[in-house]
């Protein structure tokens, strides 16, 4: 793996003031982290193998506000789930028939950023096809889509707003996860990988959906679940985002396809970085009960409970 090389921050004033008003960076505070975070990596005996290139080391900087101790122990839990998860982390290759239909389907989109610089981010539940799509290929694909996105730099400092619409949502796609699944996730995108999420807004959640959704957020902070808004209808979502980023679809001016074709472009192009990724390596034994605690399931005794399971949990 690649060592630090010598950085200089190259984004705009306005990334410059967001670093520095939400996340206390600057030159000296970046520098110093940045070595010490370095410096522990490659003394701790329990990290085999691992990057320490100033992009990799920032995104876990700056998911932890550039507490040190705080950045690596999130380091150690991202190398842990990449181990312990191989199956929905190793060989992320977009060149997958499996990621290659997902992509053609392009039910998650990057919309652009917003006035806050924050990306947004367009996920549409109905295009991931269940008839074609297994839960492994669902999850790998996402993970495959944020470890490219939280490359940038941009997205590290201004952080990820989320806009998920569940139109045309159907049992059959809740019915992929188990129970056990759902925790793992939840803990994966809001404790494990280096994400800074600022808004998640539902539009059109089916009723059917509403306790699978209590019990997915019942692994968030309560900080986060404040973040999170629903709206009954496309119309009253699209209020809270400004119209230069509304989808064709939506009746503004954004063209999803285009995007999504860029997308694949940039897959393609970092499809190297993603396959390197698979080099790192830390000792899982050493760390053998640490998910257990990040999940609250010690015992690891969360029902599988399936779509049965759900239809019983909505009785009225």
């Amino acid at each position: 793996m690649s060592t630090t090389e010598s950085y200089k921050f190259k984004l705009s004033e306005q990334f410059r003031t967001l670093a520095k008003d939400e996340l206390r960076e600057d030159d000296d505070v970046r520098g110093q982290a940045m070595a010490q975070l370095k410096e522990w990596i490659e003394k701790n005996p329990y990290i085999k193998k691992c990057r320490t290139d100033a992009n990799f080391l920032l995104k876990f900087l700056r998911y932890r506000k550039f507490a040190v101790h705080q950045a690596g122990e999130a380091i150690e839990r991202y190398l842990v789930a990449r181990q312990k998860f191989s199956h929905w982390f190793q060989k992320l290759d977009p060149r997958d028939p499996a990621m290659q239909e997902i992509l053609s389907d392009a039910p998650l989109t990057a919309l652009g950023k917003d006035e806050n610089g924050r990306t947004v981010v367009l996920i549409r539940v109905s295009r991931y096809n269940p008839e074609v799509n297994t839960s492994t290929t669902i999850v790998r694909f996402l993970m495959m889509m944020l470890e490219i996105m939280s490359e940038e730099e941009e997205f590290q400092i201004a952080g990820i707003r989320a806009w998920e619409d569940h139109t045309d949502m159907t049992m059959k796609f809740i019915g992929m996860f188990s129970l056990t699944d759902i925790s793992s996730i939840m803990v994966m995108l809001t404790k494990t990988m280096p994400l800074r999420i600022r808004e998640v807004h539902g539009i059109k959640l089916p009723k059917f959906a509403v306790t699978l959704t209590n019990f997915a957020l019942s692994f968030t902070s309560s900080k986060l679940r404040e973040r999170i808004a629903c709206h009954a209808t496309i119309m009253e979502a699209k209020k809270h985002l400004q119209e230069s980023l509304w989808p064709k679809e939506y009746d503004g001016p954004v063209d999803v396809d285009a995007l999504n074709r860029k997308m694949m472009k940039l897959l393609e192009e970092k499809r190297d970085l993603l396959l390197s990724l698979d080099e790192m390596e830390i000792d899982l034994d050493h760390y053998s009960d640490l998910w257990s605690k990040e999940s609250g399931d010690p015992a690891g005794e969360i029902d599988s409970g399936m779509v049965g399971t759900f239809r019983q949990l909505n009785v009225d």
